[in-house]
C-alpha cells in the first residue's frame, strides 16, 4: 500500500503519477470488486480514499482548489481506477462530469462555492440530464421550472442517474420555457437533502452494479434564485460542452477496462495448457492478443491526442467523440476476444472476465452512443481542403 499522494509528485510524470495511482488501486479497490459486484453496494468509503488521495478535482484550475494538471494526468487515474473496478470508475467519471457544468458555465461566485469541496472529494457531483422519453433528444425534456417570488419550482423526473442519491449535489437540467426547445433549457445546482426529491430503488443493471443509478422524482422543488448556472436558456449548451469533455474520460474509462482484459488474457494464455503447451505458443491465440494489444494502443494515443486538444482551448466536439467512439468500440472488441482466449471459463460468473465483459457494454451508450459520436464527427469533420486531418 503507497502512502503517497497524487500531489505529493512534483513533476507532471505521468510513468511516476501512473505507478502511483496504480499502487493504490492495487492495494484498495481491486480486492473487493467482486464482492461489490455482488452485492451491488456503493463503494463509499473508497470514493472518500479517492479524495484523500488527491485524484478527484486533477483538471480543476489551482484557483478553484483543484491541482491544475493536465486532461492527460486525469486520464491515467481513470484508467487506473477503470482497471481495477469499472464501477467505481463510473461513479468516478460521474463526479467529474457533474462538476463540469459549474466549472464552464457557472459564475465566479458558484465556482468558489463549489469546486474546492467537490475538488477535494469533501463533496460527490451528479449530473441529471436524461429523462424516460429524452436520452440523446435532450429538447424533448419534461421536467419544468418556472420562477416564482420564493424561488424556482421544479416538476418532473430524471432516470438513469448515476450517483444521484449518493452526490451531496446534482447539476439538474429543466425547462424555464417549455416552448422553446434547446434553448429553453436551464441548467442548476441542487444540493442533497432539498425537499420534494425522491428515488426510485437503484435500478438493477447488467454492469457497473455498485455504481447505482436511479430515476429521481422532482415534486415541487423549490430551489433559491441563485441556483441556475450561468444564465436562464443556456443548459442546453452547458449540457452539451459538459457531455463532450467528459467522452474524454469515459474514453479512458474503456481503456482501463480493456488493459486489465488484455492483462488476463495473456495470463490466462501463459497459464492454459492444451497438447501440452501453453495455448499462448499457437497462432491463433498470438493473433487475438497481438490484435488486442494494437487496439489498445491506438485508442491510449487518440485520447490523449483528444486530452491535448481539450487543454489547447479548441473546439473538441470532433475530437471527444473520436476518442469516446474509438475506445469504447475497441474496449468491446478487446474484451469480447479476451473470453475468447478464456474458452469456457470466461463464461463463468466466478470468472474477471466475465465481469468486464458484463461492465463494459454500456459505454457504447451512456454519454451519447456510438451512433451519436459518429453523427457529431460527420458534423464537425474539417473541410476537404483543411490541413487538420
Amino acid at each position: 500500500m503507497t502512502t503517497q499522494t497524487a500531489h505529493d509528485i512534483d513533476s507532471v510524470d505521468l510513468a511516476e503519477f501512473r505507478s502511483t495511482v496504480r499502487a493504490f488501486a492495487n492495494a484498495e479497490i481491486q480486492p473487493g470488486a467482486a464482492a461489490r459486484d455482488e452485492s451491488k453496494e456503493f463503494p463509499a468509503q473508497l470514493v472518500k480514499r479517492l479524495g484523500q488521495q488527491d485524484l478527484m478535482g486533477i483538471s480543476v484550475p489551482e484557483e478553484f482548489g483543484g491541482l491544475g494538471l493536465s486532461t492527460r494526468t486525469q486520464l491515467v487515474a481513470i484508467e487506473e481506477v477503470a482497471r481495477t473496478d469499472a464501477a467505481l470508475a463510473s461513479i468516478y467519471t460521474a463526479h467529474y462530469l457533474g462538476l463540469e457544468p459549474i466549472l464552464v458555465g457557472g459564475s465566479e461566485e458558484q465556482k468558489h462555492r463549489w469546486l474546492p469541496q467537490l475538488a477535494s472529494g469533501e463533496l460527490l457531483a451528479g449530473f441529471a440530464l436524461t429523462e424516460p422519453d429524452a436520452g440523446s433528444d435532450i429538447a424533448s425534456m419534461r421536467t419544468v421550472a418556472r420562477r416564482e417570488d420564493d424561488g424556482w419550482h421544479l416538476s418532473g423526473s430524471k432516470t438513469y442517474i448515476s450517483n444521484a442519491k449518493e452526490a451531496d449535489l446534482v447539476v439538474l437540467f429543466a425547462k424555464t420555457d417549455p416552448s422553446a426547445g434547446f434553448r429553453g433549457i436551464t441548467a442548476f445546482v441542487v444540493p442533497k437533502g432539498t425537499p420534494g426529491i425522491s428515488y426510485s430503488e437503484p435500478q438493477d443493471k447488467m454492469g457497473i452494479r455498485s455504481a447505482p443509478t436511479y430515476t429521481v422524482y422532482l415534486d415541487d422543488v423549490v430551489l433559491p434564485l441563485d441556483s441556475v448556472i450561468g444564465t436562464e436558456g443556456r443548459g442546453g449548451n452547458i449540457a452539451l460542452t459538459a457531455l463532450n469533455r467528459a467522452r474524454i474520460d469515459v474514453a479512458a474509462m474503456a481503456n482501463g477496462i480493456a488493459l486489465r482484459a488484455w492483462e488476463l488474457g495473456r495470463e490466462y494464455a501463459t497459464e492454459r495448457k492444451q497438447f501440452g503447451t501453453p495455448i499462448f505458443d499457437f497462432q491463433a491465440i498470438q493473433l487475438l492478443l497481438g490484435g488486442c494489444d494494437a487496439q489498445l494502443v491506438a485508442s491510449r494515443v487518440t485520447a490523449d491526442w483528444a486530452a491535448d486538444v481539450k487543454d489547447d482551448g479548441q473546439d473538441i466536439r470532433r475530437a471527444a467523440s473520436i476518442s469516446k467512439y474509438v475506445a469504447t468500440e475497441a474496449c468491446f472488441s478487446i474484451v469480447d476476444q479476451t473470453v475468447q482466449i478464456h474458452g469456457g471459463a470466461g463464461f463463468m460468473r466466478e470468472s474477471e472476465i466475465e465481469r468486464l465483459y458484463r461492465d463494459c457494454r454500456i459505454l457504447r451508450i451512456f454519454e451519447g452512443t456510438s451512433q451519436i459520436q459518429l453523427l457529431t464527427i460527420a458534423g464537425n469533420a474539417p473541410s476537404p481542403r483543411s490541413t487538420d486531418f
